[in-house]
């Protein structure tokens, strides 16, 4: 644990120092339209400069977090089985892959996982969805600013069956990403006819489902049962 929390601190000490690379380059860029008189140019560079300073704040919040925050075991999520049900019908609405953010209260050391937080997308394809950056950063600060943490990501796969849920090499390195950076979050995918697979990379987490219209199959994968009731 104490090696993971190391890296963890030099991903976020590199990711902090790229960041005020980029702003030193961007109050370069600034001075450089103030002196040619180009105030489009520096409306630009400003508002990339506010933009860079708030991703600086929220990172500066989850460096405290690692820091301050003790080792509490395997985390604990909870989540209902009408929001499974209501996720699923979101998420296959069409064939393509669909994505989103899962945010939710926290009681004591249960994280519940019961909204859903969309993102704009950049690409949605039958084979795979990509999240417009600028929009991932901005949600996060949103968590971060109303004292919430992204607790998970849910999306779809294509095709049947508890095969279809397995996470692509893509999934896996997203998701390590996020646990490299101390992200609570844990990952769900979604098969096109109801199966769900929940994981993450430390396996370090329990899942407890609230009410009917589930059943599990194996460790941390289930099926939504009742589909024509959602």
């Amino acid at each position: 644990m104490k090696q993971i929390k190391q890296q963890t601190s030099t991903h976020l000490q590199r990711k902090h120092a790229e960041l005020n690379r980029r702003r030193d380059a961007l109050i370069d860029s600034f001075s450089k339209a103030a002196s040619n008189k180009r105030p489009a140019k520096m409306s630009a560079a400003y508002k990339r400069i506010c933009q860079t300073n708030e991703f600086l704040q929220a990172l500066e919040h989850i460096e405290v977090d690692c820091k301050s925050s003790p080792d509490t075991g395997a985390r604990r999520y909870t989540v209902s089985s009408l929001f499974l049900h209501q996720c699923f019908q979101k998420l296959t609405a069409d064939e393509k892959e669909q994505f989103f953010f899962i945010t939710g209260s926290e009681v004591g050391d249960v994280l519940v996982l019961d909204q859903v937080m969309d993102l704009v997308h950049e690409r949605r394809t039958v084979l795979g969805v990509e999240a417009e950056p600028k929009s991932t950063h901005r949600l996060l600060i949103k968590l971060e600013q109303f004292g919430h943490r992204l607790l998970a990501h849910f999306h779809s796969h294509p095709g049947r069956g508890p095969e279809a849920t397995h996470p692509s090499g893509i999934d896996r390195r997203f998701q390590q990403r996020l646990e490299t950076a101390g992200h609570v979050a844990v990952a769900a995918i979604f098969s096109r006819d109801g199966y769900i697979r929940f994981f993450r990379l430390d396996h370090n987490f329990s899942l407890e489902i609230h009410g009917a219209g589930v059943e599990e199959c194996e460790s941390n994968v289930y099926r939504l049962t009742n589909l024509a009731a959602s």
